[in-house]
């Protein structure tokens, strides 16, 4: 045999004794938890935040009525992250400090919040509002879209003029004001890029 030969078929053999075992197929996922099961409430609820906030907050559903709210996980590092559909005309779940959850309690109830100190919630999920006006619309106005926000965060503030200077038009690219001119007023964050729908 010439030496060439030689030299291919054992080439060939030692590619033959080192070729790899083929990597066992991985299993699939899954499937996601029913929609509006305990679960998926839970899934939804820790999509709003961090999971360095997330993993000890306290989670609750707001799918029923404000006054039977329901505890899913009791937390204790001070947050709340509420459970809420992610799909069209739906808010969102949001994670909220307890400056929130006191304005929440207020614009709940139609009152106006006290708000003491500068508050943090989390929407990084998104969210969708029917106004960006109108605290109370359930709807937009004749001739409007639906306002769809990327994830972002949302701030308040003590003082009559803590959101001076900032723009009211909704954006995915730039702290705007929520609510503007009333005591609902908050900052919206955008932590994405691009426009709102309006």
């Amino acid at each position: 045999m010439p030496r060439w030969s030689a030299a291919v078929a054992l080439a060939v053999v030692l590619a033959a004794c080192n070729k790899s075992e083929p990597a066992p197929s991985q299993a699939a996922a899954p499937p996601p938890p029913p929609r509006g099961s305990k679960a998926w409430l839970i899934e939804t609820a820790v999509s709003a935040g961090p999971a360095s906030i997330t993993a000890n907050a306290t989670l609750i559903d707001l799918h029923a009525t404000v006054d039977s709210l329901k505890t899913l996980r009791a937390g204790t590092n001070g947050w709340t992250c509420v459970a809420d559909d992610t799909t069209a005309h739906h808010m969102g779940p949001i994670c909220a400090d307890g400056q929130w959850m006191k304005w929440f309690g207020a614009w709940m109830g139609h009152k106006t919040p006290a708000v003491t100190a500068v508050g943090t919630a989390y929407m990084l999920a998104g969210a969708t509002d029917a106004s960006n006006t109108d605290p109370f619309a359930t709807k937009p106005d004749s001739g409007k879209a639906w306002i769809v926000s990327g994830p972002h965060l949302m701030i308040i503030a003590p003082g009559a003029h803590a959101y001076d200077g900032l723009p009211h038009e909704p954006t995915n690219a730039e702290p705007y004001v929520m609510f503007p001119g009333t005591p609902y007023a908050h900052v919206m964050a955008p932590a994405g890029s691009g426009h709102a729908a309006n």
